[in-house]
């Protein structure tokens, strides 16, 4: 009965995001040769700066596409679009969760991930 009870729980605890996965990640931004450019990116959960690339910075997942934009003097200024997926664990919502879980987790990102870094291609003006 016991076996049965904690297989129940851990069920239905892995079938939530954000109990088991962060809403925030680390994101690296790549410029290659260029170095020292700022790039700002931004999604539905915030705007966030990195002061010199390359370099990582913090960001919240959000379920939507994110926007990364670097300049630097001398450069012309580049705009990436990086596209989110979800996680593994989102199944999980909507088969146990009825979807209550998934649209919970999708509002607050937790359903969500960018892939961790991203090069971006700079070139002279």
């Amino acid at each position: 009965m016991r076996l049965l009870i904690v297989l129940a729980v851990t069920s239905l605890l892995s079938s939530c995001s954000s109990i088991i996965s962060d809403s925030s990640q680390p994101f690296t931004i790549d410029t290659g040769d260029v170095k020292g450019a700022t790039c700002r990116v931004t999604n539905n959960s915030g705007e966030y700066i990195l002061g010199s690339s390359p370099g990582t910075i913090t960001i919240d997942n959000a379920c939507d596409v994110m926007q990364v934009v670097c300049k630097k003097e001398g450069y012309n200024t580049k705009s990436v679009q990086v596209d989110y997926s979800h996680k593994g664990s989102t199944a999980g919502n909507i088969i146990l969760g009825g979807g209550i879980g998934y649209l919970v987790d999708r509002g607050t990102g937790a359903a969500c991930k960018y892939p961790p870094s991203i090069f971006v291609a700079m070139d002279k003006k």
